[in-house]
């Protein structure tokens, strides 16, 4: 008996090869979308303005960000600055020493004024306290000491750097202390720069070359600010409102100047005066930008920022008194011939 094993494969076709994919590719139409009245579109912005401020969850604007650019309006007055602070230093020395040492008085008070409401520190009250207070008496050494020095004007600022530790230590808080110390420090510094202005003029062949020098570092400014209104991108960084090329520009137009003055002026020698001009333009340059860095960082730091006229005039202030012991020191042993 034999035994025929079942055919396995009956009842078993292949598949049907798969239908063809639906779609326009094949010809297929799609029902047309509804049509209605357009949006309009959004008016462009400005890039001269800087990037929109987007607002958080809460609605607030987002501090964080890179702010716009300001307004024209609010970047004039720092050349207004400029112009009045390098006239009054150049054409002050002619003047009788107290009248000069009163109009230098009032840049210092002011620089200290304008600069620390720029920052915003932690017990204020005692930084404008102390660098006022140094301001009269740097002032009233620098006229009246025999012979002319920087001595009793680096003992002023020793004692008053101690003055400025025990107020910290005495204040009821002690918070931010350490910055709120280096900043004191800061415009003790600055302060006795404006009195180095007084201290020259009374030097016998110096004060050309102060003139040379002070014409270096307001033009440099001036000249930075300048390009600032028209060449605003790309910013030196994204989160302050200066603009790269008025640093580059402002620094060899300072040089330019000082070497121009060096040929006019009888006094400096013109390829002293250029070298002396370009370091005295980068740190006046510097200086000022300095004041776009401490709003920057109050704002992002969440605590606002002074108003935009007072941020761009209180650059020039700081960045001349910076220059002044740069400015004494070149013009009393190197830019003279």
């Amino acid at each position: 008996m034999s035994y025929s094993r079942p055919d396995e494969t009956w009842g078993y076709e292949p598949p049907e090869a798969a239908p063809p994919a639906e779609g326009a590719a094949w010809g297929e139409t799609y029902p047309e979308e509804p049509t209605g009245p357009r949006r309009p579109a959004r008016p462009r912005r400005d890039a001269a303005a800087g990037p929109r401020p987007r607002a958080r969850a809460d609605g607030r604007e987002d501090h964080t960000l890179p702010p716009p650019t300001p307004h024209l309006i609010h970047r004039l007055p720092a050349l207004a600055v400029v112009v009045i602070v390098a006239a009054g230093l150049v054409l002050g020395a002619q003047m009788e020493r107290p009248v000069y040492a009163a109009g230098i008085a009032v840049l210092q008070v002011a620089a200290v004024v304008l600069v620390t409401w720029v920052r915003r520190i932690e017990g204020a009250w005692l930084t404008v306290a102390v660098a006022s207070a140094l301001a009269v008496g740097a002032d009233w050494v620098a006229v009246t000491w025999q012979p002319v020095s920087l001595l009793p004007v680096t003992v002023l600022l020793a004692l008053a750097f101690a003055a400025a530790v025990a107020g910290q230590l005495a204040r009821r808080t002690h918070e931010n202390v350490t910055e709120s110390l280096g900043f004191t420090m800061v415009l003790c510094v600055a302060v006795c720069g404006y009195a180095c202005y007084i201290a020259l003029s009374r030097l016998g062949s110096a004060p050309p070359a102060m003139y040379s020098a002070v014409v270096a570092a307001g033009t440099a400014i001036l000249a930075a600010r300048a390009v600032d209104l028209v060449m605003p991108d790309p910013r030196i960084n994204r989160q302050v409102t200066r603009g790269a090329f008025g640093i580059v520009i402002g620094t060899m137009c300072g040089t330019a100047s000082a070497a121009y003055a060096g040929l006019v002026i009888e006094g400096p020698d013109p390829e002293h005066a250029a070298i002396g001009g370009l370091l005295i333009a980068l740190i006046a340059v510097l200086s000022d930008l300095a004041c776009g860095y401490m709003s920057a960082s109050r704002r992002i730091d969440g605590a606002g920022t002074a108003p935009n006229p007072v941020v761009n005039a209180a650059g020039p202030l700081l960045a001349f008194a910076v220059t002044g012991p740069v400015v004494y020191l070149l013009s009393a042993y190197y830019m003279i011939d």
